[in-house]
């Protein structure tokens, strides 16, 4: 995914989308198996709640950052920064991930009595 950094400098259109397709596949492929990571941390009961969680701080994400992107191509006249800066977000993404993880296991939640 990092081939972004690399498509800010590429010598040619043709070569720059090239790059930034690869990283179009590298992010899909990255984000399917993040994606089903919350059922590798939770019991089935609370999945589709962390996973709800998830989807919605993508949305608000992708809302920010697009407007980011408008901002600094308006301000620097050039998508290079906002290239270098997609290209080290997933390296950055997957550090977190597992700094922040631990092993992988299931936890179990305590059912409340009716």
């Amino acid at each position: 995914m990092s081939a972004g950094v690399f498509a800010a400098h590429a010598g040619s259109d043709t070569v720059a989308l090239a790059m930034i397709a690869t990283v179009l596949f590298g992010f899909q492929t990255w984000i399917n198996n993040v994606q089903t990571m919350p059922s590798d941390y939770f019991p089935e009961e609370a999945v589709g709640a962390v996973t709800g969680l998830g989807g919605t701080g993508a949305g608000l994400g992708a809302i920010l950052l697009t407007q980011a992107t408008g901002f600094v191509v308006d301000r620097f006249h050039s998508y290079t920064p906002v290239l270098i800066v997609a290209g080290l977000l997933p390296v950055l993404g997957t550090a977190v991930l597992f700094g922040l993880g631990g092993p992988i296991r299931r936890i179990s939640i305590e059912k409340r009595g009716d």
